[in-house]
């Protein structure tokens, strides 16, 4: 039986290449079906990640922070570390007040008000931007954005220095000179603040000395600080991706934290993939659907134009299953012929979009399908064929030899 299985899909090949001319039309009607879906799927992925990844060039857009800043004491270290362990969360820092974070800069050609913000190991800015973290010491470390460093008129191994006063408990004015070492300068694109980065100690410290307590490791005198772990009055919280943020904003919530976060953002790119996933799955439904009846009228014209053939191969000792198998060899040929032109087609297509949108997308692939997409597309197109197909085969198998002896 085996044998005439396999000897009725050698026939049914050899039919299909016979028939050369209707054969490369079915293959072509395929071909312009398929190939626009997966154009629009593949420009679906390429312009949804484009934008995630332009998104993610952007730090910032990872970043959670309460939506005000608390007083001291509100947020602990044990907190923090919390933070650190939430699911989807890639890093986490304690921010001191304002107090601390808002200084004045020196430089030989100028002076300026830089905002600034605590950094330490894993520090995610600096790290997409391949800066080292700056280091504390007697001349502590800092690094300054791109507008920062313009404003100072500074380079990269520049000095900068602070003047940092004070009020004591009986009302004299008191200052200290802090001194620091530029260890880096990140980019235009990272940031168009006034901006720079000094490890947490650092502010800590400049934090202890304007409340007039002491900072030792420094030699700043002042009222000795109480016993107790140090509190913070915010924080950031870094996701590890897009996904992760709306899921750190909700554990947030629930720890009766707002947070403020690019939430909207990364929910519109969520929803442009989403409404294009819906506009692509009901035109794939459309297509599919004048497919199969395109296949199914196919198949079943060349069942009846070929009925007193498939009659001689039953009066030949053809079983029925191997005359099933005629018409779904035929099909399975088309489709797979099918989907290789397509493919051919959808390859073009997208080097052409690629290469026609390469200045405005900066080199990005705008058009891309994973190799699971094609493996599932043409997993459908084949199953789609075959279902198509199957009431034709099943006249095949049905047809009597009976019915071509009256006609001899």
């Amino acid at each position: 039986m085996l044998n005439k299985v396999a000897l009725s899909a050698r026939l049914a090949l050899t039919d299909w290449r016979y028939e050369a001319a209707l054969s490369l039309c079915a293959v072509l009607a395929l071909a312009s079906m398929l190939a626009p879906l997966l154009v629009l799927q593949g420009v679906k992925n390429g312009v949804v990640e484009s934008m995630r990844e332009k998104l993610l060039q952007d730090p910032a857009v990872l970043v959670i922070m309460p939506a005000g800043s608390g007083s001291e004491g509100t947020f602990s270290p044990d907190f923090i570390e919390e933070l650190r362990q939430l699911p989807g969360a890639r890093f986490a820092i304690g921010r001191t007040r304002d107090i601390a974070t808002d200084i004045s800069l020196d430089s030989p050609t100028a002076r300026r008000s830089v905002q600034i913000e605590p950094c330490a190991p894993g520090e995610p800015v600096l790290e997409h931007y391949r800066l080292a973290v700056p280091q504390d010491g007697k001349v502590p470390e800092l690094v300054l954005s791109a507008k920062a460093a313009q404003v100072l008129g500074v380079q990269d191994g520049a000095m900068l220095s602070a003047s940092l006063g004070r009020r004591t408990p009986e009302g004299r004015l008191e200052s200290v000179v802090l001194e620091f070492r530029v260890s880096g300068v990140l980019p235009e694109s990272a940031s168009n603040r006034v901006l720079g980065f000094l490890p947490l100690q650092v502010l800590q410290d400049i934090q202890d000395y304007r409340d007039y307590l002491a900072a030792p490791d420094r030699g700043w005198t002042g009222n000795p600080r109480g016993e107790g772990e140090r509190k913070f009055a915010s924080f950031r919280l870094y996701a590890q991706d897009l996904d992760a943020v709306e899921g750190l904003a909700a554990a947030l919530d629930a720890r009766h934290v707002e947070a403020r976060t690019r939430a909207r953002e990364i929910a519109g790119i969520r929803e442009l993939a989403g409404a294009i996933s819906r506009v692509i799955l009901i035109i794939s439904l459309a297509v599919g659907t004048g497919f199969a009846a395109f296949t199914l009228s196919s198949v079943q014209g060349a069942v009846r134009r070929k009925d007193r053939m498939l009659g001689m191969l039953r009066l030949l000792g053809f079983s029925r299953v191997s005359l099933l198998c005629y018409p779904l060899a035929q099909t399975l040929c088309t489709a797979a012929c099918g989907i290789v032109v397509a493919g051919a087609l959808y390859l073009a297509v997208s080097l052409g979009i690629d290469s026609l949108f390469a200045s405005q997308s900066g080199g990005l692939t705008l058009c891309r399908l994973s190799f699971l997409e094609i493996l599932a597309a043409a997993g459908i197109v084949v199953l789609l064929s075959m279902l198509a197909s199957a009431r034709a085969a099943w006249q095949a198998a049905s047809i009597e030899p009976s019915a071509v002896i009256r006609e001899v």
